[in-house]
């Protein structure tokens, strides 16, 4: 059996100068008949308990609603700043974002990038996407050891590999050009190793899975459809991170708070530090 105990978290707090990453894609809030796995208000309570108990310094959603979203922030209270920006020009729409614990992070900027032959222009879609896709990105000051890094958040297209290749080689130029070191957490809708995580690590930032000292889990597939995860399935959700971090454990949680599902995607968790500045 692969499944956690639902009391017991992945990763829970971690003490400087370690960060705990943690990326969950909620899946959308959609009409369902009560009861069914896939309706959110049968798993929202699931979701607010995994992340509260998880504490995590710095977690990326992706396919945020707003009513999602209201919940999610209601749910665990005042404990971290949401930062979330929707899809669409306006900035409305299916989100993607971070929350950050700021006991431990102060946000002292924010950002967002379309994933389009234009980035700086909200909404625009290009590659053969059918519908726009975006990053949100915020620049954290850590308190414990003084170091200021970029932590990014995306959810790349589910329907054109095209489109996930060059998305991937955009993150990687809007992470150079940050000069900071940085944490990408992201729904890559493509095997961990396929092409844009490739780019990615070409471009200096690299899975953390293979570089942790530990895994706290074995490797599963991510989009487990609420159902028991298989090992034989493709982790398409991951943490990546520039060289400069250092990377103590890695997981996919595999927990079901209260026996439910929080999402048919399964939270990557990553452990990292990037020490006190030079």
């Amino acid at each position: 059996m692969l499944r956690q105990a639902d009391d017991r978290p992945t990763i829970g707090p971690v003490s400087p100068p370690d960060l705990h990453c943690m990326t969950l894609n909620l899946r959308r809030q959609v009409p369902r008949p009560a009861g069914h796995p896939d309706a959110w208000e049968h798993r929202r309570d699931a979701v607010v308990a995994l992340v509260a108990s998880e504490q995590p310094t710095v977690l990326a959603v992706q396919e945020a609603l707003r009513p999602q979203a209201v919940d999610l922030a209601t749910g665990i209270g005042e404990r971290w700043e949401a930062v979330l920006l929707g899809r669409d020009r306006h900035g409305d729409g299916e989100a993607v974002g971070v929350l950050v614990d700021p006991e431990r992070c102060t946000v002292v900027e924010r950002r967002s990038w379309a994933l389009s032959r234009r980035p700086l222009r909200p909404g625009s879609r290009a590659w053969a996407t059918a519908f726009p896709r975006h990053a949100v990105g915020v620049v954290l000051d850590d308190h414990a050891t003084g170091r200021r890094f970029l932590a990014l958040a995306t959810h790349l297209d589910v329907a054109s590999p095209w489109a996930r290749l060059r998305s991937a080689q955009l993150l990687g130029r809007i992470v150079a050009e940050s000069g900071l070191p940085a944490v990408v957490m992201a729904d890559f809708n493509a095997a961990a190793g396929s092409a844009p995580w490739r780019a990615l690590a070409d471009a200096g930032v690299s899975d953390t899975w293979g570089r942790a000292s530990r895994q706290e889990t074995p490797e599963v597939g991510t989009y487990a459809a609420y159902r028991e995860p298989r090992a034989d399935r493709p982790r398409i959700d991951g943490v990546l991170a520039t060289e400069d971090a250092v990377v103590s454990r890695v997981a996919v949680s595999t927990r079901r708070p209260g026996g439910v599902w929080p999402s048919d995607h399964l939270a990557v968790h990553a452990v990292l530090s990037f020490g006190a500045p030079a």
